[in-house]
């Protein structure tokens, strides 16, 4: 038998490619189609290998700031993660603002900063700022990769966590010297990570369906995680079959059809809808799905919670109880919730007729709606915007 001579390779070595090849490799798998960023010097070569790729366009910002923003706004718009780019120092620390405005809002978002290389880390070198801390509190997770054999594993995991659960932000932080190494990378054996869908409690289900049943004045309460959660085709028939008000808050809006005869309009202080308040105050039950009740929304939490029960249903434990206190708390994935509510309301009754309260919502909206016909010169912006919805379709 002969020896395998030394300088052989193994019939199925993994090939070593640029580091930063195999992040665009894996970006494509993620689907990524848009970048927003500023190339530096920090970056290069990321942008070295980005340029190289058939299916990512890079959008060219003004200011990271406007990139995470652009990313962030791009994320709402397709339902994908948004992805921003930026140099070392300054670019990172300008990202802040978004990334924050991300993580409250629950936006899918991957940040990608360059570094200087990491024997200047911790020296006060230029533009060598710990960005991986500083963004600690305004993004899921954030990391600074020391090691190039990590990177490919760090943005799998970064794209998990960005989508996984209560969506977010996260950051990851290379150092140039990682940037320009090697690694051992195949994209055959590589793919996205499994994203696991939490469902709810079938207990908890129940009881919440039969809240609702028993209330006299009940009103469902759409938030962000519905439109996150590609729910809000369940939400609908949920109320349909109900035949329960909706309202919803800033976050969902356009969940529902503005014309749809359940539908009440926005609550809150800042939204002037008349009627999505009135609704919501004369209730006497509501089920918030995937709504965190932030102020802008809830205004003075004593009349907000006076005299009615809450039902909250959120992919994050931490957010049911975190404002308002409330008499059920269901942990699970909205499309997973509804969906089973809808399962459960059918088993326990057959479909409602609309009651008087119900009925009159349509007449309410028209009756309540905003003045538009301003004649006021100069012109007025609701003069505005009623021109432009009577010109143009409703897409």
């Amino acid at each position: 038998m002969e020896a395998t001579p030394a300088h052989s390779k193994p019939e199925h070595a993994i090939p070593r490619i640029p580091v930063m090849e195999a992040v665009i490799d894996i970006l494509e798998s993620e689907g990524v189609k848009a970048v927003f960023g500023i190339p530096g010097a920090g970056i290069l070569p990321f942008y070295s290998a980005l340029q190289h790729s058939k299916t990512i366009k890079h959008y060219l910002v003004r200011h990271e700031e406007g990139g995470t923003h652009a990313a962030d706004g791009y994320a709402r718009a397709s339902g994908e993660v948004g992805v921003v780019v930026g140099t070392s120092g300054p670019a990172g620390t300008n990202m802040v603002t978004g990334l924050y405005a991300a993580k409250v809002d629950s936006v899918p978002l991957v940040a990608i900063t360059g570094q200087n290389v990491r024997a200047q880390l911790g020296k006060e070198a230029f533009q060598a700022v710990e960005i991986a801390e500083i963004v600690q509190p305004v993004t899921k997770k954030s990391y600074c990769v020391k090691e190039t054999a990590q990177i490919p594993q760090v943005f799998r995991e970064a794209f998990r966590i960005a989508r996984e659960g209560r969506p977010g932000p996260v950051l990851i932080d290379l150092p140039l010297d990682v940037q320009r190494a090697e690694v051992a990378y195949d994209p055959a054996l590589d793919a996205p990570l499994e994203i696991v869908k939490l469902g709810p409690n079938m207990e908890a289900v129940r009881q919440a369906v039969e809240m609702v049943l028993e209330a006299e004045r009940p009103v469902l309460l759409m938030g962000g995680g519905v439109i996150g959660s590609g729910a809000c085709e369940d939400f609908v028939k949920l109320a349909e079959y109900l035949s329960v008000p909706v309202v919803t808050t800033l976050m969902a809006k356009g969940g529902i059809r503005p014309d749809h005869p359940l539908y009440a309009g926005q609550v809150g202080v800042f939204v002037s809808t008349r009627l999505g308040n009135q609704v919501f105050l004369g209730a006497d039950l509501v089920l918030g799905v995937g709504c965190r009740f932030s102020d802008r929304h809830t205004g003075d939490l004593g009349i907000y919670t006076k005299g009615r029960k809450f039902i909250h249903v959120d992919i994050e434990p931490t957010q049911i109880g975190r404002i308002i206190p409330f008499d059920l708390g269901i942990v699970s994935d909205a499309k997973l919730a509804l969906q089973a509510m809808l399962q459960v309301a059918r088993e326990k009754t057959p479909r409602r007729d609309p009651s008087a309260r119900v009925r009159e919502i349509p007449e309410l909206r028209r009756r309540l709606s905003r003045r538009m016909d301003f004649d006021d010169v100069p012109i007025k912006p609701q003069r505005v915007f009623k021109e432009i919805n009577e010109f143009f379709d409703e897409e």
